[in-house]
């Protein structure tokens, strides 16, 4: 079997799903069958993976220049136009585009994977060009794929609900951690990391693009409300900017305690470790996850996690964090001051936070991955 992952659609600063597709193409490398060989389209400045992989045998790297197809519109050309023709040179079985969309002609198999459904459920929290266009390349591939794959079971639920889908291979492939996540980092580790950002404990986090749909301005609201009563917390925002974030601004600018609200900007995976190592509660109010995995990070991190009843979050936290309506500012205020008044109640969330993580892996999904090649493959062979 020759397949072949589309990673031209991951940027090189990787939030949530640039992460999956990192770590999944490093655990599917010693999972595919020493016959299959493994094709990765790569940009040209995707220096990471290309590094990483170059050496291994069953892997084949493929480049386009990025200085070209960077472009959002140069890159949906390059898929419809340019990769079909990739796909016969190489003589590839299967493909695997891993951000919704995929060439509307194939000669190989197409898998997908839907990382969520907000451009369906809540188009406003999106620009005007992506609701314009994604909705309708997410129903193409929901009659084209030969395989979808979701990252949670609430979002296969919602495809199913909001999409027409020629039945033929669907499965749910859980985002994971690596065993790295479970290590702490040494107390020098944390204090210098902390004084390179200037952030001084105690604090409260969050981590995510700063955009509507991470409802962060009602989180802000929160925090004025107990900050008085915890006069030593700060709230620090960590993540790059997305679209539409003034509002989230605006908030932190307004906020009677803004002194004590800092926002980091994009963070490395390195200074992300620092931050959960030391914050008292990761605090994840997002009003929809396809699957959440600052809350998957946190909790594999031993960090105690509130976030939303909504969506996937429960699927992902189970009875490892504690859950709250994420329009309510007031539910999310009165279960920050309650968690920050009860380290008992803490130390319960950090154990099973633990133990709640132990049970995704990237070797997981890699696995489910591959096994959704194979049928998908095997259902193309019986066709011919």
């Amino acid at each position: 079997m020759r397949i072949l992952i589309d990673f031209t659609q991951i940027p090189v600063k990787r939030t949530g799903a640039g992460v999956y597709a990192e770590n999944l193409i490093r655990a599917l490398v010693p999972v595919v069958e020493p016959d299959d060989r493994l094709f990765l389209l790569l940009q040209s400045d995707e220096t990471v993976l290309r590094k990483e992989l170059q050496t291994a045998a069953n892997v084949r790297i493929l480049s386009v220049p990025g200085r070209l197809f960077r472009n959002r519109f140069a890159l949906m050309l390059f898929e419809q136009l340019i990769l079909p023709s990739v796909l016969l040179v190489h003589r590839i079985d299967v493909l695997h585009s891993l951000h919704y969309t995929l060439p509307l002609w194939s000669p190989a198999a197409r898998v997908v994977t839907f990382h969520d459904m907000t451009m369906l459920l809540w188009p406003e929290l999106h620009t005007r060009g992506r609701r314009l266009i994604m909705p309708v390349y997410m129903r193409l591939a929901a009659k084209l794929a030969d395989a979808i794959l979701f990252v949670s079971t609430a979002t296969q639920k919602d495809a199913e609900r909001l999409m027409q889908r020629r039945k033929k291979f669907d499965a749910v492939t859980p985002l994971g951690v690596g065993p790295d996540r479970f290590l702490i980092p040494s107390a020098d580790a944390v204090a210098s990391g902390l004084e390179k950002l200037a952030i001084r404990l105690p604090y409260l986090l969050f981590i995510g693009t700063i955009e509507p749909r991470k409802n962060l301005v009602r989180l802000i609201r929160a925090f004025d409300r107990i900050a008085a009563e915890f006069p030593e917390h700060s709230l620090v925002l960590a993540g790059k900017l997305g679209w539409n974030f003034d509002p989230v601004l605006d908030a932190m600018r307004n906020s009677p305690f803004r002194q004590r609200i800092r926002h980091l900007g994009y963070i490395s995976e390195d200074q992300k470790r620092i931050l959960l190592a030391a914050c008292d509660i990761l605090i994840y109010p997002s009003l929809y996850e396809g699957f959440g995995l600052p809350v998957l990070e946190a909790m594999a991190a031993g960090v105690p996690v509130i976030t939303s009843n909504v969506s996937s979050l429960p699927e992902v936290a189970a009875n490892a964090a504690i859950l709250v309506d994420p329009e309510s500012v007031d539910q999310l205020a009165s279960t920050i001051q309650s968690l920050l008044s009860d380290p008992e109640l803490a130390e319960v969330l950090r154990i099973q936070g633990r133990e709640r993580a132990m049970s995704f892996s990237w070797k997981r999904t890699a696995a489910e991955t591959y096994k959704a090649y194979q049928s998908t493959y095997h259902g193309q062979t019986a066709k011919v």
